[in-house]
């Protein structure tokens, strides 16, 4: 019997958005650069400590046997815009544009729920949060956060 379903969720996210032709990162840059990216259980933001996500379980039932998970996977979208820029607007497109592929992908993959680990009764949905517009030592960046929330039985 399977104690948490997020790790499994977590990698399966990743997996599923690795071929659509953004850069994915799985949480924090461990090395390497970017100019956009979509981070998977990181908030983007290198200067703080954010959690990466959060689960709730509670019994299911009489018995003990089975737990009904919530979970929230925090995520990011971030778009670098260099010093040359002096507007926020094609920042903001991009990452409109990155945060319609990934939820078009979660949306459009049916195999995605079962990679997830999720078994029924389960529901996943991707919910966009707080936009950040940043000044940075070499131009800036806008940064959305959004987050994977799903419910499933454990």
């Amino acid at each position: 019997m399977t104690e948490w379903k997020m790790p499994a969720a977590i990698d399966a996210i990743v997996t599923a958005l690795q071929g659509t032709g953004l850069t994915v990162w799985d949480g924090p840059i461990v090395t390497g650069n970017f100019n956009d990216a979509v981070y998977i259980a990181f908030d983007g933001d290198y200067d703080g400590e954010e959690r990466a996500a959060f689960t709730d379980q509670q019994w299911a039932g009489i018995g003990q046997r089975r737990r009904d998970e919530t979970s929230e996977i925090t995520c990011a979208v971030v778009a670098l815009v260099g010093e040359g820029n002096t507007s926020w607007k094609p920042a903001r497109d991009r990452i409109a544009a990155q945060l319609e592929i990934v939820g078009q992908k979660l949306r459009s993959d049916p195999t995605l729920g079962p990679s997830l680990g999720l078994t029924p009764p389960s529901v996943a949905e991707l919910v966009p949060g707080e936009l950040f517009q940043e000044n940075g030592p070499s131009g800036f960046q806008a940064r959305l956060l959004f987050t994977i929330n799903y419910k499933t039985r454990v």
